[in-house]
Parts: C-alpha cells; structure tokens; sequence
C-alpha cells in the first residue's frame, strides 16, 4: 500500500542536468517527443517532483540559455564536470536555510518519472530522516531517484572533498536505507538513443 507523505516532511527538489549526454548525441535533458506529450524529460521529472508535493523544483548544472522555456530555476553546478555527488552537494547548499528537510534528486533522463514513486520515498524519509532513501531496483541502488535529508550536507561535503564522486560510494559514510516495490518504469533512464522507445533526428 502507497503510504502518503506526512505533512511535516518539507522537501524540494532537484533535477540534475549537469551531464555531456556524449553518448546520446544530444541533449538529453531537452529530449522530447509524441510520447512525452511534447514536454521534455527535464519538465516531466520536475512535473513529478512538483506533483508529489515539492516546495520548489531546481535544475542543477549548466546554465545555457537554450534551458530558459522550462521555466526553472537554474543553479550552476559548484563542482561542474565532477559526478552527480558534487550535483547533489550543490542542491543541497543552494536550498539549505530554507526552512526543508530534504531533497529529492532525480536524473534529467528518466523516461517516465512519477509522484507516486516519489511519494513512496518520502514516506520512507519521514520513518528514517537521517537516511538517504533509495530505491532498490533489480538489485541495483538508483541513487539518482533519491530523497536526501539536508542534515547530512557536511558528511557529503566532507567525502566529495576526500575524493568520493560517485553516490554509490556512499554506503560505508552516510546512513542510508533500501526501499523496494518501486515501478522500475519509473526509475528508468535513457544514456543513449537505443534506451529510447522513440526515434532521435539523426541518430540513424
């Protein structure tokens, strides 16, 4: 059973788009097609995070002014071409002090993000609020569809300064906890074309 998330539980969130997308040929961020409804993967992802609830919705990363129609919030990544560890630091530090608890990050490239994916790692958070949330997907952590409570900001500073750049690293330093039963649809990303169920212009 879905539980719904507590009143109590303030988060944001945060959509990185902070990759080359090199081995899509584009980028992956603006992808669109008949089958997003038009809309691109960054907006369905922030359309998600908007819909189960979030404060506000930020995009991480670049700051090219081809991003400016999605009408969001774009923060510069503080550690540019560094891994998605230094994206989710810089969420963290551009949202701390604003009365949260936790943010949700998500990937730019998920096919079909969903509120009630979100929801379920929001319901985990308010039961373990020291622990990051991660979905446990075909025996692999999905860490970028995760929730993160803003008080282990340091901790992640302090391990991306001793060189740790990848979230899957984290374990042995940051309490986290498994959540399974999520849609694997809706944690699902595309790196290249052939991850689409469409067709990119040009690709072949």
């Amino acid at each position: 059973m879905i539980r719904e998330r507590p009143a109590q539980l303030e988060f944001a969130g945060a959509v990185l788009i902070g990759g080359t997308s090199r081995r899509m040929g584009t980028d992956k961020a603006l992808l669109a097609s008949h089958e997003t409804g038009g809309l691109s993967l960054l907006r369905l992802a922030a359309d998600a995070l908007h819909a189960a609830g979030a404060r506000e919705v930020i995009a991480v990363g670049r700051s090219e002014t081809s991003l400016s129609a999605e009408d969001l919030r774009i923060v510069p990544d503080l550690w540019a071409g560094e891994g998605p560890l230094g994206g989710v630091v810089t969420a963290m530090s551009e949202l701390d002090g604003a009365d949260l608890t936790h943010v949700v990050v998500l990937a730019c490239d998920l096919l079909a993000p969903s509120s009630i994916s979100i929801r379920v790692l929001l319901a985990e958070a308010a039961e373990h609020p020291g622990h990051v949330v991660v979905p446990l997907v075909d025996s692999q952590h999905e860490w970028l569809h995760a929730c993160w409570p803003l008080s282990l900001k340091v901790r992640l500073e302090q391990a991306f300064e001793s060189g740790v750049r990848a979230p899957r690293s984290l374990p042995d330093l940051v309490p986290v906890e498994e959540v399974t039963g999520i849609d694997p649809a809706t944690t699902r990303d595309a790196d290249t074309p052939e991850d689409l169920p469409w067709t990119v212009p040009g690709s072949g």
